[in-house]
């Protein structure tokens, strides 16, 4: 049986079994092996989804607020032993690094839990608010900067912060210019559609699915989900929305020099050491693994209330797995699958 017919087969039985909903693409030196498109773009009145879909990427925005901070450095713009502060000066801990923000070293705490104690709920926050509650109420860091690993959504609003007081632009503009631009990424956009509402055609909405009573609801409907409203104006750790097709292209620029030089790109696909000599598992907004089926390999997931996803690119042999899910799916015995579920699922035909 063909790779299609195997990934066909597996995803349609998902997709039956209320597991899955999104789009699947495999492509090997850039050319598509295999792209599935399962489920709905539009839950409420039945609009499929297409591979021009528009997903939510949550922490899949994270490798390209890296590469724009890159970017920044190879123009000589700022330096990633830079502290934040140089940049933020009202940024109240003076020891933090963009390096320390890239790799996840921080220390810094969750800015989510400063806004559920102390954020009107019925406002929308943006980066702005997230650096006020840090200076007004100064949490404490969870270990000195580069001591530990320890992965951290507010180091990449920071860094977003940091790519506006640099380049002038805002980061929305920024990244349009100089990543999705570049990269031929022609649906690609940062959007914040609750606080900034506009229309966009073939959007794939995000929803939760209650097996028992077969309801598709968005999480702004349902009780405990209320942060996607309040934290909908924050950027750089998310709301990069794109398709399967512009991910594919992101890819190739990456691999092209399109958008980083090969000294920056081999950099970035770097584990990162701490203080005490332990390696990390990430480099500069990707996590790292190797393994002798695979070989080296860069990735990013991304899970947010409706939406769980993945960009898999495989340095060695060049494969490039892209995984877009707009459904959070489980089965009646309360089991659910991610997007790093099916990546290994994926490999197991891939690469045997």
């Amino acid at each position: 049986m063909k790779l299609s017919e195997k990934l066909d087969q597996l995803f349609m039985q998902k997709f039956e079994q209320g597991l899955f909903s999104g789009n699947i693409l495999v492509a090997k030196e850039g050319i598509p092996l295999y792209i599935g498109t399962f489920g709905l773009a539009n839950y409420h009145n039945g609009k499929k989804l297409s591979e021009d879909s528009l997903f939510e990427l949550a922490s899949v925005t994270k490798p390209m607020t890296a590469i724009g901070i890159m970017i920044l450095e190879e123009q000589g713009k700022l330096n990633y032993d830079d502290t934040i502060q140089k940049w933020i000066p009202s940024f109240p801990y003076a020891t933090i690094t963009l390096r320390h923000a890239l790799t996840h070293t921080s220390g810094l705490p969750d800015y989510m839990e400063l806004f559920e104690s102390h954020w009107d709920h019925r406002c929308i926050a943006t980066n702005t608010d997230v650096l006020r509650l840090l200076t007004e109420h100064r949490p404490q860091l969870n270990f000195d900067p580069g001591e530990k690993y320890q992965y951290s959504n507010t180091g990449y609003v920071c860094l977003a912060m940091v790519i506006e007081e640099v380049s002038g632009m805002s980061y929305a503009t920024f990244m349009l210019h100089h990543i999705f631009k570049p990269s031929a990424m022609q649906r690609t956009r940062v959007m914040n559609r609750r606080y900034q509402p506009e229309y966009v055609e073939d959007f794939a909405f995000g929803y939760i699915r209650d097996v028992k009573r077969a309801l598709f609801s968005m999480p702004d409907e349902l009780p405990g989900y209320e942060f996607v409203n309040y934290l909908d104006g924050i950027q750089g750790d998310g709301m990069i929305h794109s398709t399967i097709m512009d991910l594919l292209s992101f890819d190739r620029a990456l691999k092209n020099g399109h958008l980083l030089s090969a000294s920056s790109l081999e950099l970035a696909m770097s584990a990162t050491v701490t203080k005490d000599g332990q390696k990390t598992p990430c480099g500069f907004g990707w996590f790292i693994d190797q393994s002798p089926r695979t070989g080296k390999k860069v990735f990013h997931s991304g899970g947010w209330p409706g939406y769980s996803t993945m960009l898999c690119r495989y340095v060695e042999t060049d494969f490039t797995i892209i995984i877009l899910n707009n459904v959070e799916c489980y089965t009646e015995d309360n089991q659910q699958e991610s997007a790093s579920d099916w990546l290994q699922q994926i490999e197991e035909y891939v690469f045997n």
